[in-house]
């Protein structure tokens, strides 16, 4: 998706948005939980349609706004013996050990071996790379469990791709791959099965129609509650 920075201005408030276009039929309004706006919205929609749509959610954006500003922040993440970082859902403590380059979760620890345990840099080397393998392992689990489930649809197992995302969960092709965003290796398992079933359901229907979500309803009957919970990262 092709995107570009705007602003805003209406009394008093600032609001800094990414436009995106895309293959969509209907504008679509994203507060990330890093406090980002995005606008989604069909290729053939004008910046004018776009912030016109704006204008309209403009209350409910700066409520959704004070909500986050009054969240409690999460402490900044150190790269050091015993910090602790999320893992599927819940924060654990890293334990650096010196040793062959590898990892494992044990003991409700994050248990790491690399050559320069004392070296913040390499120590966050380290976990990116152990989260990729988790995920790598996690993902294709979960993709096999939500695909089987749905196995009457008649969806061939999808490919499974890894990458990082700034702004989606996931993505998927027409050519039947599903691409998963690593930070979701972060996530509770309910919230990486919601991604992987949003996924699946685009690959019955490729847009976000009322077809789409009788899709999801049909799949997932509680997906909406677990998008609030990705969404609020927790």
């Amino acid at each position: 998706m092709s995107g570009d920075t705007r602003t805003l201005r209406r009394d008093g408030h600032r609001i800094d948005y990414t436009l995106r276009r895309s293959r969509r039929r209907s504008i679509g309004l994203y507060l990330h939980p890093d406090g980002r706006v995005e606008l989604r919205a069909p290729m053939q929609c004008s910046a004018a349609e776009a912030e016109g749509f704006l204008l309209k959610k403009l209350d409910w954006l700066l409520g959704k706004q004070a909500e986050l500003q009054a969240r409690p922040r999460p402490e900044p993440l150190r790269f050091e013996n015993g910090a602790r970082h999320p893992y599927l859902g819940e924060r654990y403590p890293l334990r650096a050990r010196l040793g062959p380059k590898g990892g494992e979760f044990t003991g409700g620890a994050i248990v790491l071996r690399l050559r320069r345990p004392d070296d913040p840099a390499a120590l966050r080397e380290a976990l990116h790379a152990w989260y990729r393998q988790q995920a790598r392992q996690v993902f294709a689990e979960r993709l096999a469990a939500c695909h089987g489930a749905l196995a009457h649809w008649g969806i061939p197992l999808p490919e499974l791709g890894l990458r990082w995302m700034r702004s989606r969960w996931g993505s998927c092709s027409s050519r039947g791959r599903v691409n998963l965003n690593l930070e979701l290796i972060k996530q509770p398992l309910a919230c990486i099965d919601y991604v992987i079933v949003h996924e699946l359901c685009h690959l019955r229907e490729f847009n976000h129609s009322p077809r789409f979500y009788a899709l999801m309803d049909e799949a997932l009957p509680d997906w909406r509650e677990r998008k609030a919970r990705l969404a609020a990262g927790t």
